[in-house]
């Protein structure tokens, strides 16, 4: 299947990441039910779903795949430039491909006050904006680990950043 996948969906230069491509739909396989399993491959279907979810994630500008690498991908052209004194159509500027520009800023007096503001926040919210931000959990996650309404996990999350950002413009 991987090399349908780099042959048929991950053509040309986006060939290399075929790999990836198919592990993140495999990771969506293994969050569906087990009985959604079953019948798929009672049905005859699992490969299909397989393939067409490799063409959603490669496509869709909102999918996990295309947030790690096509994004990825895309800044670095970005950074080409066009330059009309250079006898080649454009020319690389090279900052963000294979080096990273230092800006220097407070982290440590930043950091310091997101802390002490967590601190401040009482464990439900602290819980939530640990989970979503830190550990990366979607909203999504969150309601299914917990069986809170999404709109509430929202609400409550915008609340904590409110209370987070008044305190941080203090430090």
């Amino acid at each position: 299947m991987l090399g349908e996948v780099k042959r048929n969906i991950a053509k040309d230069k986006m060939s290399e990441y075929g790999e990836d491509l198919l592990h993140h739909v495999i990771l969506d396989l293994y969050n569906l039910p087990a009985d959604k399993i079953t019948q798929m491959v009672d049905d005859d279907k699992l490969r299909w779903y397989v393939l067409r979810g490799c063409g959603l994630q490669l496509r869709s500008s909102t999918s996990p795949f295309y947030r790690i690498h096509r994004r990825e991908r895309m800044q670095a052209r970005e950074n080409y430039t066009h330059s009309s004194d250079s006898p080649y159509p454009g020319t690389f500027s090279g900052v963000g491909i294979l080096e990273r520009v230092y800006e220097p800023y407070e982290h440590d007096e930043l950091y310091d006050c997101f802390q002490l503001a967590m601190k401040g926040l009482g464990f439900y919210h602290k819980t939530l904006v640990g989970k979503h931000f830190i550990e990366k959990w979607s909203i999504q996650r969150i309601h299914k680990y917990y069986n809170i309404s999404k709109k509430h996990i929202v609400n409550d999350i915008n609340e904590s950043l409110d209370y987070i950002r008044e305190y941080c413009n203090e430090c």
